[in-house]
């Protein structure tokens, strides 16, 4: 059976929508190395290179019975993170097509080496959480909310759009956080579906986004009245 990795705090009826697509749901449980609010986000602890997966020391000990039995190469990263930034952005690499952005002063030398082995242009930029700050919506396309990663993505030919501060939350062991989400965590593509981890319309006003999404006649699924929550994104195993 196909398999995604998700955050474990994901809510069941994003679950049951994502069993009912065909896929093994592998949980990535609360880690007390980050701050709790990212503590299992997948883009924290793992980076997928075409066919290779790349997850974080600590993590990989949980996960890997799980998923040794998939077609891709597991590998295990060779930095631990920890809370204090940067060190907790060594796995948050941003794919698109064959061009990969991130601050490359802090990338997991083994994600580092996977990239420049499969000859991967790579783009450094100041910030660090670039997956989590980007929407990776095909080869070519994707959708931010920081103004200096729109500029960088529209040097280099990607067809972009930046929103405007979208609605999108982070979740802590209570509930709802103060903090501010992020909408690569909260958009992930998995085959022609574009999830959307909540109500789209609660971060797309204007429409927007579904626009620029339909467009590349691809399908949205979302989950009505239910805020906009990032997980970290989701993993296509």
């Amino acid at each position: 059976m196909r398999k995604l990795v998700i955050d474990s705090r994901m809510r069941k009826i994003e679950k049951d929508k994502l069993k009912e697509l065909g896929f093994e749901l592998i949980e990535i449980k609360p880690s007390e190395n980050v701050y709790e609010e990212i503590s299992s986000h997948v883009d924290i602890f793992t980076c997928k290179i075409e066919n290779t997966i790349i997850i974080e020391p600590s993590k990989y000990i949980q996960i890997i019975d799980k998923i040794e039995s998939s077609n891709k190469n597991i590998k295990i990263g060779k930095e631990k993170i920890s809370s204090k930034y940067p060190e907790d952005i060594k796995y948050n690499v941003c794919i698109i097509g064959k061009k990969a952005i991130h601050n490359f002063k802090f990338t997991d030398l083994s994600v580092k080496e996977e990239l420049e082995a499969h000859g991967y242009e790579l783009i450094s930029t100041t910030q660090g959480y670039t997956n989590c700050s980007i929407a990776v919506i095909d080869d070519n396309s994707a959708i931010v909310t920081d103004k200096g990663l729109y500029k960088i993505l529209q040097k280099h030919n990607i067809d972009v759009i930046f929103i405007k501060e979208p609605d999108i939350k982070l979740l802590t062991q209570n509930g709802i956080s103060n903090k501010k989400g992020f909408i690569g965590g909260a958009i992930t593509r998995i085959e022609d579906n574009i999830i959307v981890t909540g109500d789209l319309r609660k971060i797309d006003i204007e429409g927007k986004i579904r626009e620029f999404i339909e467009r590349k006649n691809l399908k949205i699924i979302d989950f009505n009245d239910l805020d906009v929550i990032d997980y970290g994104g989701i993993l296509e195993i």
